[in-house]
Formats: C-alpha cells, structure tokens, sequence
C-alpha cells in the first residue's frame, strides 16, 4: 500500500486532484454570481457542478495513466523513468495551484466584504417585504382593498370634481360588500398628488389591494380606466377601459365593481357576494351636484360645509326623488352646528326633514339611517339615534364614521367596551382620520396603553399638526402623573399652531391647576364656567354659566353646567329640579361622559338635604355600576379632569366606608388627579381630618409644577411670540435661584 501512494505521488495525482478542485470551486462561486445576473435559472448553475464533479475522477485517472513529456502527453508505462519530468511537471503545477489559490482568496474576501452586504439588505428586504405581506394577511386578510382618488386627466382642472367623485361612488359600491374591508374615503385620499408607491400606500393603509385609474370627461363624454393592483407584489390583477356617455356612468360603476369582485374571486380565491348596483338619479344635473357637495365636504372647512350645503340642496330639487343627496344634505347641515356655525335647534329643524325624506324613499341606505341618527343625538332620543347607527353600519360595514358616531355616543351611554372597539374599528377602516386617530388614541390613554397611545399621537402628529395643536389630548398625555407643568408646556406649543378653544381650554385648566389665576383669566376675553370651577370660585362659575347659557339657551351641555355650578356654590334649591330632570334623562345611569360623578356627588348631597335616602342609595349604585364597567372595559387611568380611582373612592367615601374611600382619593391625587376644594356638595370631604393630609399633597405638587414651569417661561420665554405671563407673576412666583 506504501508503494502504492509513493507512485501516486510520483505521478502528480495529488497535485492535480488539489488543482482541479480549486479551479472547480473558483468555477462554482463564479457561476453562481454571473449566471443569475444574465436570467441563467439555478438548474444551469446545478448543471455546471454536475459535469465539473463527473470531471474530477476523470481528472484522476488520467493524470495516473498518462504524463506530460516535452514530447507530449504519453502513457505512462511508455516513458522512460530515466527521462521522466514528472517532478518538474509538479513545480509547474505547484505553482498553478498558488496561482488558483490566490485567486480563491481574492474572490473569498471580495464576495465577503463586497457582494455579501448587498446580499443580506436584500434578503432582509426581502424578509422585511414578506413580514409586511403577512401582516397585512393576519390584520385584514386578503379580502382588503383601498380606492385610490382617480386621476383627472380632463382638459378643465374643474372636473377634479368629477374624478374624485367617480372613486368615492366606487368605494361606496365596494363598502356594501359585507366580506371586503375597504379604506374610507378620508385616508384613501390622504394620498392624492402624492408620489408615493402602490406597497408603500399598502402598508400605511394596511390594505392587500389597490384600485387606482384616471376620468377623462369632455362634454358628454367620458373615459374611466382603472385598474386592480395586489400590493403586496405590484401586480395587476385587472384592468379596463370604458368610453361612454354620461348618461350610462352608474352602469360603468357597476361594470368596474362586478369586474374586480370578480378578479378578487379568481385571483384570491375569495368568497365575495355579488357587487351591489351603483344608486342612480335621473337627472345627471343631479348627480353633479351631488359629486359637488361631496367633493366640498371633503374639504372641511366651514365655507366649504356650507357651500356642500347648497350643492345638495341644488342636486334633490333638480332630482325629488334623489334619496342619498336627502341624506346628505341632512347630514350636512346638522354638521354645521356641531361646528359652532348654526344654533342646534335650527340645526336639527333644517336636518330632520331632508332625514325623513331620505328615509321615506329609500330606507335601505347607510346614509339615510346615519343622517336621522345625527337628527336624533338629544338626550331624550339618544337610543333612537344609537338604533340608526347601528342599523347604518348592518347596511355597510365599512362606513366608518357611522363606527365612529356610534362610539362616541354608546360611551355617552357608559358603555364603555364597546366604544372602545368601535373606536379601534373605525381607525381600522380609516386609519389616516384626524378624528378617529384623536378618539382612539384618548381611549388607549383611559386604559394606560400609553406606548400604543403614543404611536398614534405621533401618527397624528405627522399628517396634521394644526389639527394635533388644536386638541387637548398633547396636553392631557403630557401632564399625567401630576406633570401638571408640562402639560402647560404642551398647550403653549400648540398655541404655535393654533389658537382655537380646545387649547385654549386646556391652558386655562392647566394655569388655574397651579394656582396661576391671572394666566387662566387672561386668555379669554370672557372666561366661560369651567375656570372659575378649577380656579374654586362657585359664586363667580354661576355667573359665567349663566351668561353661557343666555348666549345658547337651547344647549343642553350649558344647561346642565349651570345646574352643577349651582349645586357647587350650594344653591340646591334652585339646582334640584334641573338636576333630576337630567338623572331621568342619563336612565339613572353614571357616566364619564353624561351624568357625570360630579353630578352624581351634587345629586347625593342635594338629595340628603331633603332627607331622600332611598334616593340617596339609587345614586350610590349607579356610581358602583360605573366603576365596574370602567374595570371591565380595561379603563384604569386617569387624568387631572377625572380618575377612576377618585370616582371609586369618593363612592365608598360618601358609602360610609371612610378609609377605602380616603385611600382611593389618596391614590388618586398621587397620580395627579386635580380635587376642586369649594364645592359645597364635598363639604363632608373637605371636614373629614383624613382629607389634610391628601390636600398637602395636592398643594405641595401645585407649588412644584408652578415653580417648574415659570423656571422655563420666566427665563428667557421660548413662548414670548404666542404668550407672555401675567404682570408680576414672574417676580412673585420664581424662587431666589429661579427653580
């Protein structure tokens, strides 16, 4: 056997064996490289390593049987050892293998340091991509979809209209599809005149798919292109064109929605029902007019509501019978009171009847039950209005604000678990709405999910930022757990934006928390109710309520601030009778949002006052149902307007049960919850020597956050452009080393 290997030795065997497989391997990470870059599939790469393997014993055997002479190749056995180069035969292949080596070694450190980053970002794109796709599948699945605003390439920018309208009557056939999630309006659009891609729009929307196209309209003509787009690869699933006459643009809509349930059935193989019929009018005026008011409502403004007002008032008297321009124009126009531009009475007068009209001629339609639920929101019928919603989203369940209408007023109502999905719901459908954003995000604060609270803060924070100024909600999440002074800081930096009554509101409550009373005064030119109630002077809240109310005699919400000022500064005579109609309107029922604690607390006292005990112990129990809904719901936070712990522990206080309750205030207060201390339905409180102690840390906090924050706005005032602190405040507040 010794014998053996000194002949293959000998015979350079080795020497080529160590050869061939360098060459082959510098071969294999060559082709694999260059193959891919020229659309060579794996199977060629496979092919090539296959016939270098098949090479190698041949390589072997033929360097056994036969050698390089100066004379050329010969079989071994016919050289003459005597004249045999075999060794200088080695030499040469010695260095051939060094060369190949070499070779390896450069082509090793290039592939590591130069081609294996570019390899990994694009297996981590690649992971990254996938990670999304899937996302998307387990959020929505595949059965999701986004309209995209239609591109108008008509020769009159006017017709921007048109085209917007053409995408949003599309999406409304899409939402009635009870299996497919589909975008609302408001965030679809969010995109419009935007360069951004078909998967970026997909993410941020959370969609599977994409519907975009373009309207070219030219006298009474029109030309609609759209196409479907699966997001996640940036595939067409399905596109068409269809050149008509206005007269046939409702059968166009049905043609495009038929045609993409069908593209969706087929290439997703979802179960979707059959693409529901677009709702016509006979008169093509009409339906322009309607595009019109729709077009301006988007734009949400108070001249442009009022404006939408008048299109759809235009589009049902060219058109009696045009049930969705009823709707509407009905919700159109109760929106104007809630924007402060008309009193609610005349609201509701003028919206009712363009509700039932609706109603009257189609009672089918989303927009008609959602129409005369906006009607109906009072506190006497908020049950019926509360039916309409619902039955809204039965008809289409992705009307999203019909989601988030009917959340907002089920947590009016107390219910709070359901708010809370509904708000998560319309956020879902509509997660570019400024409005469901702002509520859902107040609604993961209640329940202390302050990181996910501040994910959509900053969502917020990003595509609106007038709008985020303009909001309480920087200035509540900022001054939870007694941070009482940067919440100041917060409502100063939205007065960079705005300068509207929320933040100004949250401002004063935040001046008056910490004692600085000049400040909370001066930013209005007449200071409403709730001022004077943080500021603890009732005689003076009274006062104010009272002309609020002369200013909106038919407000409820001011209605029933006089009635607890009055009970405040211990006027029950005069507040009994309001605030037992207002028991009977809440159903009896405690509430964060209606017949609040406060209004509970003030029904105990003025209750015992007349020695009503039975009374006295309906109250009691409807404050214990509140807090156990709160615990159900998941809501444990608090803020410095309100705290469950507070509303629990002022229950067991007023219950008779002394140290839970003082206990619950106490933890309360360490968190930062803000107990006004002249009311005169909490004198019990007040009396109670347990209450000192919780009192000196109330004040030990306001002293610390008043110095905190006048250390910041009395040296050198970043807010000296927007806000200026009251004469003398700097000098009677800051301490000696302006801390």
């Amino acid at each position: 056997m010794g014998q053996f290997f000194e002949e293959v030795k000998r015979r350079n065997v080795l020497r080529v064996a160590i050869a061939y497989l360098a060459v082959s391997w510098l071969l294999i990470q060559i082709v694999e490289t260059l193959f891919p870059i020229f659309g060579q599939s794996d199977a060629l790469i496979r092919l090539v390593v296959i016939l270098l393997a098949i090479g190698f014993p041949l390589a072997l055997i033929f360097s056994w049987l036969y050698e390089l002479t100066p004379d050329g190749l010969k079989l071994e056995r016919d050289v003459d050892r005597s004249r045999s180069v075999v060794q200088h035969t080695g030499k040469r292949l010695d260095r051939a293998i060094i060369f190949v080596l070499t070779l390896a070694l450069g082509y090793f450190a290039f592939d590591k340091f130069v081609l294996e980053p570019d390899r990994a970002a694009e297996r981590e794109e690649t992971v990254a991509k996938q990670a999304r796709s899937e996302a998307l599948v387990e959020s929505y699945g595949e059965s999701s979809i986004a309209v995209m605003p239609f591109v108008n390439m008509s020769d009159d920018a006017n017709n921007e209209y048109f085209s917007d309208g053409i995408s949003e009557e599309l999406l409304s056939l899409l939402a009635q599809i009870p299996q497919l999630r589909v975008i609302s309006r408001s965030s679809a659009f969010a995109f419009k005149g935007k360069d951004v891609s078909i998967p970026a729009v997909a993410e941020q929307l959370n969609v599977a798919h994409v519907l975009e196209g373009s309207v070219r309209k030219a006298g009474n003509r029109v030309r609609i292109t759209a196409q479907l787009i699966e997001a996640r690869s940036d595939t067409h699933l399905w596109s068409g064109t269809y050149d008509r006459e206005l007269d046939d643009i409702f059968a166009i809509q049905d043609e495009i929605s038929a045609a993409i349930v069908v593209a969706l059935k087929k290439s997703m193989g979802l179960h979707l029902g059959a693409a529901p019929s677009a709702y016509a009018t006979a008169s093509m005026e009409a339906h322009e007019a309607y595009l019109r008011g729709r077009y301006l409502i988007a734009q949400r403004t108070p001249s442009s509501e009022k404006a939408a007002v008048r299109e759809f008032a235009k589009a049902v008297s060219l058109d009696p019978e045009y049930a969705l321009a009823y709707a509407e124009l009905s919700l159109a126009t109760r929106r104007l009171s809630f924007r402060g531009e008309m009193p609610d009475a005349e609201a509701v007068a003028l919206a009712t009847p363009h509700a039932e009209r609706a109603m009257a001629l189609d009672p089918t339609l989303a927009q008609a039950h959602a129409a005369t639920g906006y009607v109906w929101v009072t506190p006497d019928t908020i049950e019926v209005a509360i039916s309409h919603f619902r039955r809204a989203i039965e008809l289409n369940p992705n009307y999203s604000d019909a989601h988030l209408w009917l959340g907002n007023w089920v947590g009016v109502l107390g219910q709070y678990d359901e708010h809370y999905s509904l708000q998560e719901k319309a956020v879902r459908l509509d997660p570019l709405s400024r409005p469901a954003i702002a509520n859902f995000a107040g609604a993961l604060i209640d329940r202390n999910r302050l990181d996910e609270a501040d994910r959509q803060m900053e969502k917020l924070a990003s595509i609106a930022p007038g709008y985020y100024a303009g909001l309480r909600l920087p200035s509540i999440r900022r001054s939870l757990g007694g941070r009482w002074a940067d919440g100041l800081l917060a409502g100063l930096d939205s007065l960079r934006f705005n300068r509207n009554s929320s933040a100004a509101n949250a401002l004063a409550e935040g001046f008056a928390a910490v004692g600085l009373e000049k400040e909370a005064l001066a930013l209005f030119e007449t200071p409403p109710p709730f001022v004077f109630t943080f500021l603890g002077r009732p005689a003076e809240e009274v006062a104010a309520a009272e002309a609020h109310l002369a200013q909106r005699p038919d407000s409820y919400e001011r209605r029933n601030a006089l009635t607890l000022a009055r009970a405040e500064a211990g006027q029950y005579t005069r507040a009994r009778a309001p605030l037992e109609q207002w028991w009977q309107q809440s159903r009896k029922v405690v509430t964060s949002g209606f017949f609040t604690a406060d209004a509970a607390m003030a029904l105990i006292a003025i209750r015992s006052d007349v020695g009503d005990e039975a009374g006295i112990d309906e109250v009691h129990a409807a404050i214990r149902d509140n807090v156990r809904r709160y615990h159900e719901a998941g809501v444990t936070g608090g803020t410095m307007y309100w705290n469950v712990d507070y509303e629990e522990g002022i229950f067991a206080f007023l219950a008779g049960d002394r140290d839970k309750g003082l206990a619950g205030i106490a933890k309360s207060v360490a968190y930062g919850y803000f107990i006004r201390t002249n009311a005169a339905y909490l004198q019990a409180l007040y009396d109670d020597p347990g209450f000192a102690p919780i009192l000196a840390t109330q004040e030990a906090r306001q002293v610390r956050e008043r110095n905190k924050f006048l250390a910041i706005v009395c040296n050198d005032n970043p807010y000296a452009a927007v806000w200026q602190p009251a004469e003398g405040t700097c000098e009677r507040f800051a301490t000696a080393d302006g801390t």
